[in-house]
């Protein structure tokens, strides 16, 4: 085990480990200053008057543009999240309280119900314009209106109001950060392992340097998942795809 190549070696485990160790504690990091930012408990009510056009108290718009090579399918890239609270009143156990500016959080599953492709007309008016260079521009809006169950909290940016339990969001935050940053080094652990296998440098040795080689690929696109999945609702990607009726 003397000579460069073996120097080599220790000296790639070491870089290995750098980088899962920094990817897991930018994952840590960024878990804590979400859960700084929109951690405070919030309280349950319902919209009793929203002062928009029909009613609504708070708006969210997802901005897209949708390209197609002119097949079946447009798909859809986020190019910007707008949230509006416009105003209005919420009941909270007996308490009535005024709205006026935040920060908004809608539900996914209304959000992608609210982007999914009417019908066949609709595709087949947006994909001439997808298939140009500049693309088909478009604003999936979801909204939270009188009669609607919000739930509220103070924020950096006001006030946050949101149409589902934020304790669910936090939930997926840190249960997502808990496997990144458990799971990435008990991974490198093993190919650590593997790699040091009497004899070093043997076949099951090389078999781990292998394998170290392709999960250092691969930790750095699991940390780039990781940032994107617990992004708060307001700017979750949603992205996204219309295809032609059959």
């Amino acid at each position: 085990m003397s000579g460069f190549p073996a120097w080599l070696a220790y000296a790639a485990l070491a870089i290995f480990w750098l980088n899962t160790l920094l990817i897991a504690a930018a994952g840590w990091g960024e878990c804590r200053r979400l859960l700084g930012r929109w951690g405070a408990q919030a309280r349950v009510g319902v919209v009793v008057e929203g002062t928009g056009p029909a009613g609504q108290v708070a708006i969210h718009r997802v901005r897209q543009v949708g390209r197609s090579k002119g097949d079946a399918a447009i798909w859809f890239h986020d190019r910007a999240y707008e949230g509006e609270v416009l105003g209005g009143v919420v009941a909270i156990e007996g308490e009535q309280v005024g709205l006026a500016g935040g920060t908004v959080w809608v539900e996914r599953a209304r959000q992608r119900a609210a982007a999914a492709c009417p019908g066949p007309e609709a595709f087949a008016a947006a994909r001439a314009p997808a298939t140009r260079a500049a693309g088909w521009t478009r604003a999936v809006e979801v909204s939270i209106g009188t009669g609607d169950r919000v739930w509220l909290s103070q924020g950096p940016d006001g006030m946050l109001v949101a149409d589902a339990d934020p304790r669910r969001w936090r939930r997926k935050l840190m249960g997502l950060t808990a496997a990144l940053v458990v799971g990435l080094p008990a991974v490198a652990g093993w190919c650590t392992a593997l790699c040091l296998w009497p004899p070093v440098f043997g076949t099951v040795s090389k078999l781990g340097a292998l394998a170290t080689v392709v999960v250092f690929n691969l930790f750095q696109l699991m940390g780039k998942l990781h940032h994107e999945a617990i992004q708060p609702p307001a700017t979750l990607a949603l992205r996204g795809a219309w295809r032609a009726p059959a």
